[in-house]
């Protein structure tokens, strides 16, 4: 049964503001778990009450799930109502297909039919019976105005779990560790590097499988797809592990992703990798980036680590957002153990692992760059600027690699933010509606059927704004806008900081302090204050501290936070 939120909040459809918001007040008091300690049933419609009025109580979101509804009425077999909006029923592909990246073609039946459903869906998503995620649309704006000239827009696509219980069961794993053991990792570095290792060979799972190598201008392999019951002998081999020669990281990650694929692909067990250097590597970075992009197309996700402050930053950050993964910076050694953790834990609770993202823009739409925006930070497409004030987009089809989605929905779900450009001449149109392309996702399910290739996929049409008159951003996309600047602000001052130029990162750290604060962010925005005043005092530790906001900022799933937290301030 789909939901109708003017019934959750008791009132009808022609009701105000005003009366929808003291409905809501209401019902919340009702159904609020400090009221009713335990009590399951009513968490779950508290949580109903405030995605009702998420969309209710926005005027923008309200107009948009009024069309829904209006055009749910005239074509109900083509469209299911979700939280704000419609979608096109989704379907499952079939376990032998674990590569479809291209979008299917619209069902024939449908082409030349306007579709006026704003596609706004929130992540109470009601999804289709058997599937593990669902996808959603957020536009920049609820409809389009007939664009003059090349016109810029947003649209921020989502894909999160279709259940709203926690994912509780452990899943194994078939990790490979990948540990920098040249010269400059000697003294602590290696010593916490190689605990952190021990304590992953006391944790491990029966069905586990452990791949342990040390690199530097060699490779010393001392597990290899070991179980616990190897645990003995791979504690002997790391005693005679010693810091020697100069960081080679390409070697590495080649043996890495030999190793695993001796083993069965697509097995119940999550693949991934685990890199940790303090280095920079030389002469070597196409191919790591190579090895990245062969991890990504056999569904291995790489964790890039860097210790300390001397790695090569932009590289770790590419290998892992190219094989979606993630990347993060370990401030001190004694860290690394609880980092490791951190990583494995979330393995663990993979709700669908190789997703991939594919957006196929219509006629007259370009797209400029999808970032990643949640559960990191991330570009992930961007085409060259042509020129100081013109920017080159491509009407090609985009495939975004997002890695694994962790089975926590009430705090995590994947988000990217794309941009597009409108070309007056050739995106028109038709029957009152624009369209502006189609999504489909791809992914790995090891939780459903005993793990299966799954797919959702929806097409994007708005309507067309009569008024000629431009509506307010929508919260999400200027949240997503905000916190991509601030992230970009900070990541170009950690580039300034490296050659010296002081004045211009602090220039940027601070200008990104703005960006944070605006989005809500203030401990954050205060941190990055307090690092540009570092960086004024002490080169060094202002390198440090720029880091440690620029991955805290990266990292720490501000979006879902932030979120959540304006949704409160807006009840």
């Amino acid at each position: 049964m789909r939901r109708d939120f003017y019934a959750v909040l008791g009132v009808a459809p022609t009701a105000s503001a005003e009366e929808i918001r003291q409905a809501y007040r209401i019902r919340a008091r009702e159904s609020h778990p400090d009221a009713n300690p335990g009590d399951l049933a009513a968490a779950a419609q508290f949580k109903v009450i405030n995605e009702a009025y998420r969309v209710l109580g926005s005027p923008q979101l309200r107009s948009a799930y009024d069309s829904a509804l209006a055009l749910l009425q005239s074509r109900p077999d083509d469209f299911s109502v979700s939280s704000g909006g419609l979608r096109f029923r989704p379907q499952a592909d079939q376990p032998t297909d674990p590569l479809v990246q291209a979008a299917r073609p619209s069902d024939p039946n449908r082409q030349g039919q306007p579709n006026n459903a704003p596609p706004f869906i929130g992540a109470d998503d009601m999804a289709e019976p058997g599937l593990t995620l669902t996808l959603s649309v957020t536009p920049g704006e609820p409809s389009i105005v007939a664009p003059h000239g090349l016109t810029r827009f947003y649209l921020l696509s989502e894909l999160g779990s279709a259940r709203e219980q926690a994912v509780l069961d452990p899943l194994p794993l078939d990790l490979v560790i990948l540990i920098d053991r040249s010269n400059s990792m000697e003294g602590e570095k290696l010593f916490e590097a190689k605990e952190a290792v021990r304590n992953m060979l006391r944790h491990l799972r029966p069905d586990d499988l452990l791949t342990v190598i040390f690199f530097d201008d060699h490779i010393e392999t001392i597990a290899d797809g070991i179980t616990r019951a190897d645990r003995a002998s791979v504690e002997m081999a790391l005693e005679r592990i010693f810091t020697r020669g100069s960081t080679q990281l390409a070697n590495g990650l080649e043996t890495a992703l030999n190793l695993l694929g001796k083993r069965q692909p697509q097995s119940v067990r999550i693949p991934s990798l685990i890199l940790l250097t303090d280095g920079q590597t030389f002469g070597d970075e196409k191919s790591c980036l190579h090895y990245a992009m062969e991890a990504r197309q056999r569904g291995i996700s790489i964790t890039a680590l860097g210790l300390g402050s001397d790695w090569n930053r932009e590289l770790l950050d590419r290998l892992a957002a190219i094989s979606g993964g993630s990347s993060n910076f370990i401030e001190q050694p004694r860290a690394t153990r609880a980092i490791f953790e951190a990583v494995v834990s979330r393995l663990r609770a993979t709700l669908a692992a190789d997703m991939r993202l594919t957006f196929t823009p219509a006629q007259g739409v370009g797209i400029v760059r999808a970032t990643r925006v949640a559960p990191e930070i991330a570009e992930a497409f961007s085409m060259p600027t042509a020129g100081r004030d013109m920017i080159d987009a491509t009407n090609e089809p985009i495939t975004v690699d997002l890695g694994s989605l962790v089975g926590r929905p009430d705090v995590e779900s994947a988000v990217v933010l794309w941009e597009v450009l409108f070309d007056p001449e050739v995106f028109t149109p038709s029957r009152g509606a624009y369209t502006l392309g189609q999504f489909s996702s791809t992914y790995w399910a090891p939780r459903n059927a005993g793990g299966r290739r799954e797919r959702v996929e929806r097409e994007v049409s708005l309507p067309v704004n009569t008024t000629g008159q431009h509506s307010e951003i929508t919260s999400d996309v200027r949240l997503a806008l905000e916190l991509i600047t601030a992230f970009r602000l900070q990541t170009f001052a950690d580039q300034q900081a490296a050659t010296g130029n002081n004045a211009e990162a602090i220039t940027h750290l601070n200008t990104s302090a703005l960006r944070l604060r605006s989005a809500g962010e203030y401990e954050l925005a205060d941190a990055t204050e307090r690092a540009a005043i570092t960086l004024s005092n002490s080169a060094e530790r202002g390198r440090t501290a720029t880091l440690r906001v620029k991955y805290d900022t990266k990292n720490l799933s501000l979006y879902h936070r932030l979120r959540r937290k304006l949704a409160m301030r807006r009840s």
